[in-house]
């Protein structure tokens, strides 16, 4: 009886469909069903990010104005609304010299739609590795451990030290 019934089934679902696309005047046979693996449609543009005035990336700050830079820019992500998938891009539209020379090698070595699809994550790994390498790191350690406090500079101490702290975590 299941197997009448699902040869039955099977042989109405065409006629179904293809009725309810015709009512709808729908064209693809795959119209009406959302595809899971369609990139999202954002309507987010780079002029809504560009709108926040984000400070532009030279590639010619230390390490530490880097970090700042982290810290600018993940704030306008979250001002303007920026969706996760299209940070790198709005971010890649800010580079500028030293930074925009790197992002051009990196783009062509791995192709456009690699690049753009890299995570601000993983971007900001590369551009760790690529900004601050182990020998500035090594640089901002000693001065680290050479800093004395005067006073009650708590702050300067404790933000020296996380600094350093996200600098080495995730970079190497």
């Amino acid at each position: 009886m299941m197997k009448f019934m699902a040869k039955q089934t099977a042989k109405v679902i065409p006629d179904i469909v293809s009725s309810i696309q015709t009512t709808n005047n729908v064209e693809s046979p795959h119209a009406l069903v959302e595809s899971k693996f369609d990139p999202p449609k954002s309507t987010f543009t780079f002029k809504q990010f560009n709108s926040c005035n984000p400070m532009p990336f030279t590639g010619k700050e230390r390490a530490t104005k880097m970090l700042q830079w982290f810290d600018a820019i993940e704030f306008t992500f979250r001002h303007s609304g920026c969706p996760e998938h299209l940070c790198t891009t709005n971010v890649a539209g800010i580079f500028r010299t030293r930074a925009l020379d790197w992002w051009t090698v990196e783009r062509n070595a791995r192709g456009d739609d690699a690049a753009y699809a890299l995570t601000w994550t993983e971007l900001k790994k590369l551009m760790k590795y690529e900004f601050c390498p182990p020998h500035e790191l090594q640089q901002l350690e000693n001065e680290f451990w050479n800093t004395k406090q005067v006073r009650s500079n708590n702050i300067g101490v404790t933000a020296s030290s996380s600094n350093l702290d996200s600098l080495e975590k995730n970079t190497y």
